[in-house]
């Protein structure tokens, strides 16, 4: 079972905006394209570890970056369940 968090946002440049500025300060996350399973917005998502998720949050909201959900993803084979966080 494999275990993470997903950040969607409403623009593609806050998905960006995240990326960089996250990794510049020792955050590990990567964008990908947004599950079908959840609601598109940009259509990229941050992917991250769930270690340190509440830093990363506050860290976010700091740099006033806009996001539409935090979710947590349980993977189990082929089988992804997402539930919202924030």
């Amino acid at each position: 079972m494999e275990r993470y968090g997903l950040i969607l946002f409403p623009e593609t440049r806050e998905a960006m905006m995240a990326e960089k500025e996250g990794r510049a300060h020792g955050f590990a996350g990567r964008i990908v394209p947004t599950p079908g399973k959840l609601v598109a917005s940009c259509g990229f998502s941050l992917r991250y570890e769930l270690s340190g998720e509440e830093v990363l949050y506050h860290f976010l909201q700091d740099l006033s970056v806009r996001t539409d959900g935090w979710y947590h993803a349980t993977r189990q084979g082929l089988s992804t369940e997402y539930e919202r966080w924030k």
